[in-house]
């Protein structure tokens, strides 16, 4: 049990709150306008959980990769669904480009931080890394969707 699944917490705490605003929008507010649910707004989501789980302590030495796949497709199936805000099959696109997204994302973070944890610069590395795959991201966006 020295496996600990720290993203996957930050990811659904991170999502959840995303997801809160969302319905809080929905139930207060139905006349504003905010971004749509696509995908760089997941990617903000889970850059978000990555930087916030590097930051948090000692860094994971090695990830099980099953099991974070596994648990962030539930996150990405269960929260957008007990939010209500979606269902049905827009509900399995969203969950598998959210999914497949934060997979990738999750690999070239974790990989980058690798490489440069002995670097001098390593303290603000991951931000500066997060904001080079946002921008990754953002340039390939219509591709995906």
């Amino acid at each position: 049990m020295k496996n600990t699944y720290h993203l996957n917490t930050f990811l659904a705490a991170v999502a959840g709150l995303v997801f809160l605003g969302y319905l809080a929008e929905h139930a207060f507010a139905p006349a504003a306008i905010l971004p749509p649910l696509d995908l760089m707004l997941v990617s903000g989501i889970s850059l978000v959980a990555l930087i916030l789980e590097h930051y948090s302590g000692k860094p994971v030495e090695r990830r099980s990769w099953p099991v974070t796949a596994l648990l962030s497709a539930l996150t990405f199936v269960l929260l957008p669904l007990a939010a209500g805000l979606m269902s049905g099959q827009e509900l399995l696109r969203f969950a598998l480009v959210s999914w497949a997204a934060f997979m990738v994302l999750t690999f070239l973070f974790t990989a980058i931080c690798q490489r440069l944890a002995s670097s001098p610069a390593s303290k603000i590395a991951p931000l500066l890394s997060a904001g080079v795959l946002f921008l990754a991201v953002q340039g390939c966006n219509s591709l995906f969707l």
